[in-house]
């Protein structure tokens, strides 16, 4: 470097002494310039650069037209712009260096020497702008100019090789932009006869080899020949094995050994390629230095190794890593560069594979963002653009799946049509971007049943599947699309022709598809779904097999998504339950579906996902537990009920299940499973920790359950529970499940006596339908009000018999058998028994505990509440759990009870009676217990937070909201804005024990499509460990409320406090303020019927 920092001091004092106007002048300045390029590029100091370009510069303006030298020096000031827009991405230096580098060409004359070398060039540079802007004009003036400069080279020139290499790569993208075989193999020709033309041990050699196997790894991708992909493999690493350790070349040359490698993985599944290929684009990242402009390409390229690692194997570490990568690469892509729109896109899709995975909506709306960013980002005209749109239009067609927003729908529609009409003819993505925008098409059509887009989405698809070859991966694919617009359209116009073909689409795509593909249960699902519905048309034996083969194939699979493998299970057990006596091996099936619903709603997703799961998986428990009780089998229909019903509660409280005799036994396992549940309890509810940890955790919590089971005694650790386990739920009392089913149309109920452990009691109510079940639900939702508390006067409840006749029909049909089988026929005893109602399905909404005949001329022991005192229980699980933590010895500081009353939440009515309830409370408690107020605006959530984790008792007085979109979102509403939510009451942790009263409005409501799933504030207080609490199934009145809270907590405190009086409080409160009641209309009776108890 001391040679080269004195040469520069020569010739800048050279230029010095030099005065203005000597002939000599720009020639020093030239010889200047050239040793600040030399220095720059050995130091990589712009100073040197941009003193580089002045002097060029300078040597250009001082030498006049005509000069023999001016065409060398315009072709130094060309290169030293080049170089800086390279450094700096300044497109004023690009079109600088091309206008200098045009200029130098014509000022050369035909024949020169040299003129070659300036095409060369300017070929090169043109092929630059073009990769910035798109231009092409650019790139066909590039690959004229280096045509040119080839044809201008004499065979065995020095040069020819390198000229023949860079038309080659000119071609090679041409053919990229516009799919033309033709450039494709003038470019293959050119970088074989380059390789051909380069002697063994040239230092070029290597890369001329390394630019043949990229065009023989695209010339595989049009033609799909095996021999050019392996030829390309066998090109990159003679190219690696040609260069030595440490040539900055290296990690290129590897990088694309990794990209051969990972195609042919893609090809022929062999996993040795796939590990040798990350194992490729590991080293190339590790031998690129920090700040090497290649280092956020050779990220980008890893992090796609990954994600198809995570395709094939489902190992979340490899998706979370993809991520990362895909990120550092966005990370260290400066704003500007070409690149930026591919990494960001990168971002994207692994997002939405992740979420596709987890199901959290942070990672889809991520996803979203990057991909319009990535839009954003892409000139028109550019390649890539059309790839983005359509990855856009799968994130927004993905979230209207999920949300079922329209607006989304419609966007996502453009956004493929857009991708498709930029996407050339003969372009290798061409079919699958048509098959998006055919499902986007069949979308529409089931939203707005406009024909028009079912007859276009039936044509795209069509199109897809013939612009696919034989043997292509994504053949089978477009068939299951097209198999489904076709049977579709069936189903409208019922054409047989549309139903035939949809069944031979379908069968094509399962032969094409090998065992074990992750989308064969959803091929053989669809395939069975048209064969049974030709089946039903033309009756033909063969059809009915088929179909019954597919659904079984589907089920069993021990591959694929569970949620498809359920579908194809309840469709297998629907057809056979359809025949006129179906077998008993439909149990079978059942013992296969039931457990996939804890799979479907597993662990590791984020609790929005799991409730949507459990959503889409619809009624198969009831169909199940119907299913046995129809043959005799009514243990294991409630072990089911028991099994598939409140999933999501059932995995919280197993994180929070006490482990005494694990803890005795096996103390390091218990620690291990003790610190795992707490991290996915804090997985679960923090919403800035990555979904991904949750499934880290989850797969973990499966390790450390296997390990328990191996233990002696602890065979069923933490496996769903037996009868004679379930039968303790009842020690307390009789507990009476009911249960419907749609596939069925029955209703039945099973009775649990503690003194029969080994036995469940049927119930059949003969009188009551699964459809008439529905019709009550249907009708006693016409009766109920505006969803919140108000003032007794303004409730929305037209005066008509109607809600008694509805608690008359519950009384007669379902209420009245079982009380008979219960051999309960003494009316109003002084002591009356406990009874517990765990209702499932549509039974969840009907008040039962008020059922009964409520005319002023019927007799004693006409309704419910003259036998009994009537509580409720999501679970048997639940009610369990609330009787083992009752034998826990009671707290030792004095009682406390917190009492929030927020009479005016935002947007919400005032309510002047909770504040009122709130001094009634204070009254009737008075010197048993401390007493908490929170009133108005000091009852912020931050405020209920930390008394509620220290309070032995709770009471709300407030408005309550149920939120169908987003159930566990449901509030109780606080000052101001505030609301404590489902998801947030389910994170809080108090010792077990005490009442939560909760005076709002649809505090047991839950949704109407999780029905089973008890997503309601009710039992999130249970979850959080009160045993018992007192909610509400609809509105209340603001002035009822407070006399129901005041007579409850009056009989109470005669009782010492004793949560386990709670239920009889309840039924005295209720009754006291029935016979008080002025009117009998439908609102005097809403008023009351509201109130429920739940737990102990």
């Amino acid at each position: 470097m001391t040679d080269l920092n004195q040469s520069v001091l020569k010739f800048h004092e050279a230029v010095q002494l030099t005065p203005d106007g000597h002939l000599n002048k720009p020639s020093l300045l030239n010889n200047l310039g050239n040793s600040l390029l030399t220095q720059f590029e050995q130091l990589g100091d712009m100073t040197d650069l941009n003193q580089s370009i002045l002097k060029f510069q300078e040597a250009v303006q001082l030498t006049p037209n005509g000069h023999p030298d001016k065409p060398s020096l315009l072709k130094n000031l060309a290169y030293s712009l080049l170089t800086r827009f390279q450094q700096l991405g300044d497109m004023t230096d690009l079109n600088q260096s091309i206008l200098k580098s045009q200029e130098v060409v014509k000022l050369t004359p035909d024949g020169h020497p040299n003129k070659p070398s300036l095409l060369n060039n300017l070929g090169n540079s043109l092929l630059t702008q073009f990769e910035q802007l798109g231009n092409m004009t650019d790139l066909n003036q590039s690959i004229l100019k280096l045509q040119e400069a080839v044809q201008l080279t004499s065979d065995g020139y020095p040069d020819k090789p390198s000229r023949l290499n860079n038309l080659g790569n000119s071609l090679l993208i041409r053919f990229q932009q516009l799919g033309d075989m033709t450039d494709l193999s003038q470019s293959f020709l050119n970088f074989q006869e380059a390789v051909q033309l380069t002697l063994d041990g040239h230092p070029n050699k290597p890369s001329l080899l390394n630019n043949l196997g990229n065009c023989l790894l695209t010339q595989f991708g049009r033609l799909g020949n095996m021999t050019d992909l392996n030829q390309s493999i066998l090109k990159f690493q003679e190219a690696v094995q040609l260069t030595p350790d440490g040539h900055p070349d290296k990690p290129a040359f590897v990088n694309n050994i990794g990209s051969s490698l990972l195609t042919r993985f893609k090809q022929l599944g062999d996993m040795t390629d796939l590990n040798q290929s990350i194992l490729k684009f590991q080293e190339a990242v590790q031998l690129t230095p920090d700040g090497h402009p290649d280092k956020p390409s050779r990220l980008n390229s890893l992090g796609n190794s990954l994600l198809t690692q995570f395709g094939r194997l489902g190992d979340m570490t490899d998706l979370n890593q993809s991520i990362l990568k895909f990120q550092e690469a966005v990370q260290l892509t400066p704003d500007g560069h070409p690149d930026k729109p591919s990494f960001v896109n990168n971002v994207g899709s692994s997002l939405l594979t992740r979420f596709e995975r987890l199901g959290d909506m942070t990672d889809l709306n991520q996803s979203i963002l990057k991909f319009q960013e990535a839009i954003q980002l892409t000139p028109d005209g550019h390649p890539d653009k059309s790839s983005s749109l359509n990855n856009l239009g799968n994130s927004l067609h993905t979230r209207f799946e999920r949300l079922e927003d329209m607006a989304d729908l419609n966007l996502s529609f453009l956004k493929f049509q857009e991708a498709v009409q930029l996407t050339p003819d003969g372009h290798p993505d061409k079919p699958t971007r048509l098959n998006n925008l055919g499902n986007s098409l069949l979308a529409q059509f089931q939203q707005l049943r406009d024909m028009t887009d079912l007859n276009q989405s039936v044509l795209r698809l069509q199109e897809a599947v013939q612009l696919t070859p034989d043997g292509h991966r994504d053949r089978p694919l477009l068939l299951n699309s097209l198999g489904y617009s076709l049977f579709t359209r069936f189903q409208q116009l019922e054409d047989m022709t549309d139903l035939n073909q949809s069944v031979l689409k379908y069968q094509e795509a399962v032969q094409l598809t090998p065992d074990g593909h992750p989308n064969k249960p959803s091929l053989l699902n669809g395939l069975g779904n048209s064969l049974i519905t030709r089946f039903s048309k033309l009756r033909l034996s063969d059809d009915m097999l088929n179909a019954l083969l597919a659904y079984s194939s589907a089920t069993c699979a021990e591959y694929g998504p569970p949620s498809v493998r359920l579908q194809a299970a309840q469709n297998w057990a629907m057809c056979l339950q359809a025949s006129s006596s179906p077998p008993k091996f439909i149990l079978d099936i059942y013992h296969i579906a039931v457990p996939l619903l804890a799979e479907i709603a597993w662990l590791g997703s984020s609790l929005p996902d799991r409730h949507y799961q459990i959503m889409q998986a619809g009624s198969v428990v009831h169909a199940a537990a119907a299913a046995a009780h129809q043959f005799g089998d009514d243990i294991q229909a409630v072990e089911w009920l028991e099994q598939g019903r409140s999933v999501i509660w059932g995995q919280l409280l197993q994180l929070r299940t006490p482990i005494n005799a694990l803890e005795e036994k096996e103390p390091h396992l218990s620690q291990k499973l003790k610190i795992n549940s707490l991290r996915l309890e804090d997985a679960a509810s923090a919403k800035n920790i990555i979904a991904s940890q949750g499934h880290q955790l989850a797969v973990e919590r499966k390790q450390i359950l296997k390990e328990i089971r191996m233990c002696p005694g602890f065979e069923r650790f933490l496996l769903p529970k037996g009868i004679r386990e379930l039968t303790s739920s009842a020690s307390h009392g009789p507990v009476v499940i009911l249960n419907s089913s749609k596939l069925h149309d029955i209703c039945y109920a099973f009775i649990l006596l503690s003194d029969l452990p080994d036995k469940v009691i049927p119930v059949r109510l003969e009188s009551f339908s699964a459809s008439q079940a529905q019709d009550l639900y249907h009708r006693l939702q016409k009766f109920l009000g505006h969803p919140s508390r108000k003032l007794v006067q303004e409730l929305d409840i037209t005066v008509s018999p109607g809600f008694k006749v509805i608690l008359a029909e519950l009384w007669e049909v379902v209420v009245k058998p079982v009380l008979n089988a219960l051999a309960l026929v003494n009316p109003s005893p002084k002591v009356k028994p406990r009874l517990w109602w765990c209702p499932t399905g549509i039974f969840s909404f009907l008040p039962l505990h008020a059922a009964g005949l409520y005319d002023t001329d019927a007799s004693p022991g006409s309704k419910l509440s003259d036998f009994v005192i009537s509580s409720y229980t999501p679970t048997l699980s639940a009610l369990m759990d609330i009787l083992s933590s009752s034998s826990l010895p009671p707290p030792l500081r004095p009682l406390k009870l917190l009492a929030v009353a927020q009479p005016s939440s935002f947007g919400q009515q005032y309510l002047p009676g909770t504040v009122n309830e709130i001094s009634y409370i204070k009254e009737a408690v008075d010197g048993v217990l401390t007493l908490q107020t929170l009133i108005g605006k000091n009852a912020t959530l931050d405020h209920v937070v930390s008394e509620f984790t220290t309070a032995n008792w709770v009471h709300f007085a407030c408005h309550g909201v149920q939120n169908p979109s987003y159930p566990t979102e449901s509030a109780l509403l606080l000052a101001g804005k505030d609301k404590l939510t489902l998801s947030k009451l389910a994170t809080l942790k108090r010792s077990p024990g005490g009442l939560a009263f909760l005076s709002a409005c649809q505090t047991a409501k839950g949704d109407a499509q999780l029905s089973d799933e008890a997503v309601h504030l009710s039992a999130g207080m249970l979850v959080t460990g009160f045993r018992g609490v007192i909610a509400t199934m609809w509105s209340v009145g603001d002035q009822v409320a407070p006399q129901v809270a005041r007579d409850v907590y009056k009989h109470l405190k005669q009782s010492g406090m004793d949560v386990s009086e709670a239920a009889c409080a309840l039924h005295l409160a209720v009754e006291n303020t029935r016979n008080n009641m002025k009117g009998k209309d439908d609102a005097a009776f809403i008023s009351w019927a509201s109130f429920i108890h739940m737990g102990m």
